[in-house]
């Protein structure tokens, strides 16, 4: 009987999309050969999508320092970017020299897996948090783990979710080397080429160790990881899996099962080239999503800033944006513009997934240049979560006192209006960012009658969303003098709250 194969180099199984707007699905090596005349990865899952992104990127930086042409500062990318593709010899050359490693059933060297002999068997279910499995959130999907089967094609993108994706599992199950998923930001050139050029990281002074990218280590993942390189962090093994091909009667791969076990444990100092953090009382935290938190509210750390902010007259709060933005912005041309793709996983720093997002912004590439000019913006969206807790709490205050002793007095009346406000106000961000990009970066910033000229449309439209957001709620509140009472007082307070946010 012939044993179950996949080569993940030359089967088709990257979906992506071409410059000339056909898509097609191409194998590691063909994506890498055409890099130069593909625009995008395009999955419908953002998970499987940025992990296609990183096991590319992955991939071409271990060829670079396997061929002693590793990229160490910026300027180095825009080196590459000049020669126009990827040099095929190297990455032939690079081939040959890992060898038989990249078929996804290998007996010995399954790709991204450990070889095992474990005797138990778990439901491929339990690699991807968005079907059903175990105490996995059923989001859309009515059928029992046991039921589900995918082919060798999903199997391997399931796969590359793992290194940035994995949660939390339980006694003994740890995370990914990022704890629970952070926002993962990725800068978008023209081609795939461009792209996965911006992103290689260049962080080398926080690496540590000899260790392999997945599929050219011999080491089995186990126990507590102290020590990592960029290659082996960008394809971490939080779990041992081994997948169990069955072959159809028609010939074609399914898989049904896999072997599925603690990995690898990260306990030690990495900053991920893609995610972006907040530094708090000597405390550096990755930026996650938040419930009923719309990416874009994090524009300022996600992509503008790499300098202290400031919440509060105690609190000192520093929040450094991805590496790969940095590198990006020198990539691209003074007057062209940085596209931005993000995309998240929401969890409760645990096991629970709860949703997945991914989003795109385009941003002019001076003000990814200019962190004092981002600093501006970032200070104008400041004012709009000012004005969205004084829409809240007024909200609030419509409640018979102010809705003490009630917690959750008029919450999901507040959350439908906050929203409607955030979905609203999203549209002005791409104007704001353009009309604080024109701004000189060394004069703008200490010339204040300038920042209120520039920024009025965005404040005014603060207020008016805020005020008509209250008049909603306020319209199904009830009509005795008592009602009316609290009613005229929130809204003469939002009023004379909103005045002083856009002052």
């Amino acid at each position: 009987m012939n044993r179950a194969s996949y080569d993940v180099l030359t089967e088709s199984w990257i979906p992506v999309l071409r410059r000339d707007g056909s898509r097609d699905a191409l194998g590691v090596k063909a994506c890498i050969e055409q890099a130069q005349s593909i625009l995008e990865i395009h999955d419908s899952s953002p998970t499987v999508e940025f992990g296609l992104y990183r096991l590319l990127i992955a991939f071409v930086l271990d060829a670079l320092i396997w061929a002693d042409r590793r990229p160490e500062i910026a300027e180095d990318l825009g080196e590459i970017m000049e020669e126009g593709r990827f040099d095929a010899d190297l990455i032939g050359r690079y081939l040959e020299d890992c060898g038989d490693v990249f078929d996804l059933f290998h007996p010995e060297k399954p790709f991204l897996q450990t070889k095992t002999d474990s005797k138990g068997h778990k439901p491929i279910a339990a690699m991807c948090p968005t079907v059903p499995s175990g105490t996995n959130v059923g989001h859309w999907h009515h059928q029992t783990e046991d039921e589900i089967e995918v082919s060798a094609q999903v199997a391997a993108q399931w796969l590359v979710t793992i290194a940035p994706f994995m949660t939390a599992g339980g006694a003994g199950l740890s995370p990914s080397i990022n704890g629970a998923p952070g926002i993962y930001v990725l800068p978008q050139g023209a081609s795939l080429f461009q792209t996965i050029v911006m992103n290689l990281p260049l962080r080398i002074d926080q690496e540590s160790g000899g260790g392999a990218i997945a599929w050219r280590s011999a080491r089995i993942p186990g126990g507590e990881r102290t020590q990592a390189t960029a290659v082996e962090a960008m394809t971490w093994r939080p779990r041992r899996i081994q997948l169990i091909p069955e072959i159809a009667p028609q010939g074609d791969v399914r898989v049904r099962r896999m072997k599925f076990e603690k990995g690898d444990r990260a306990h030690l100092d990495w900053v991920d080239p893609n995610i972006a953090y907040r530094y708090a009382q000597e405390k550096r935290t990755p930026i996650r999503m938040r419930k009923g938190r719309l990416l874009w509210r994090d524009a300022g750390p996600l992509f503008l800033l790499q300098g202290a902010e400031h919440e509060g007259p105690e609190r000192r709060v520093v929040f450094r944006r991805p590496d790969v933005v940095e590198q990006a912005a020198v990539c691209t041309g003074r007057d062209g513009r940085l596209v931005i793709h993000a995309y998240g996983m929401r969890t409760d720093l645990k096991m629970k997934v709860f949703e997945w997002v991914r989003a795109r912004w385009g941003i002019p590439a001076k003000l990814g240049r200019s962190t004092r000019l981002g600093g501006l913006v970032h200070q104008e969206l400041g004012r709009a979560e000012d004005a969205a807790y004084a829409l809240r709490t007024q909200i609030r205050a419509l409640f018979p006192r102010g809705g003490a002793g009630r917690k959750e007095a008029l919450g999901l009346i507040a959350d439908r209006c906050e929203r409607t406000y955030w979905q609203q106000l999203e549209r002005k961000l791409t104007p704001l960012m353009s009309a604080f990009a024109e701004l000189d970066s060394n004069q703008a910033p200490d010339d204040p009658a300038l920042i209120v000229a520039t920024a009025s449309e965005w404040r005014q439209t603060i207020e008016r969303l805020a005020l008509e957001q209250f008049e909603r709620a306020a319209k199904d509140m009830d009509a005795d003098s008592d009602a009316l009472e609290r009613l005229v007082c929130a809204r003469m307070r939002l009023t004379k709250r909103l005045r002083k946010v856009i002052s």
